[in-house]
């Protein structure tokens, strides 16, 4: 048996296929050592990319926030006109990024409450347009801000289809879609509507705070 196990002269000869196969690929990359050398500068230089155009866009992303947490004190300081100004020049400025969407319906909403309902849809009319760019509740938020600016001109049966476009999304901005069409369908003179429209969101909405108002419209 110890004799069967012994190599044989012939085989102790042979090369070993790990050391050939080594020899093969250094001869190779010997060869061909200029593309070896462009490939490693090659995945070098897109790494480095990479890595710039990450913090490239993070940098972004801060100094965007930065300009729109600013922007967003006037409007808690009631100032309107003047955080509509900032807000919608900040879109424009970061146009691209997610703050951009943002802060353009910040500002709409500030030009409906300074009293420039145009303004405010001509911004509202931009954002619909990239409708598909946007989260669901922000495409509502923007249908539910386009009915109040309708509202503002007292076009009352075009707000009421801006704020049922908003029910029919989903988000968190149901109850004000339902409400608002309740209440533009009532001075639109469809008082019947109207009423259907105060029942749901009374059944609907039970912690609404004007709930004893909506009640009275029933």
């Amino acid at each position: 048996m110890a004799e069967k196990a012994r190599l044989r002269r012939k085989d102790i000869k042979q090369p070993d296929e790990f050391i050939t196969r080594s020899r093969q690929v250094v001869g190779w990359a010997r060869q061909h050592q200029q593309l070896m050398t462009w490939g490693g500068v090659g995945v070098v230089v897109l790494l480095a990319a990479l890595g710039i155009a990450t913090a490239y866009r993070g940098a972004r992303v801060r100094d965007a926030n930065a300009d729109l947490s600013r922007a967003l004190i006037k409007l808690s300081a009631n100032d309107y006109a003047g955080a509509s100004n900032e807000l919608l020049e900040l879109s424009a400025r970061w146009d691209g990024t997610d703050v951009a969407s943002v802060a353009a319906l910040f500002g709409a909403n500030a030009a409906i409450s300074a009293g420039n309902p145009d303004r405010a849809i001509t911004e509202l009319v931009r954002l619909q347009g990239n409708a598909a760019q946007l989260e669901p509740y922000l495409q509502q938020q923007v249908l539910v801000a386009w009915g109040a600016a309708l509202e503002r001109k007292q076009q009352w049966l075009e707000a009421a289809a801006k704020y049922k476009d908003a029910t029919a999304l989903s988000g968190p901005y149901t109850a004000d879609a339902v409400l608002g069409e309740a209440r533009a369908r009532e001075r639109g003179g469809e008082t019947e509507r109207a009423r259907e429209l105060y029942r749901q969101a009374y059944d609907q909405f039970p912690d609404l705070p004007d709930r004893d108002l909506i009640a009275a419209k029933l």
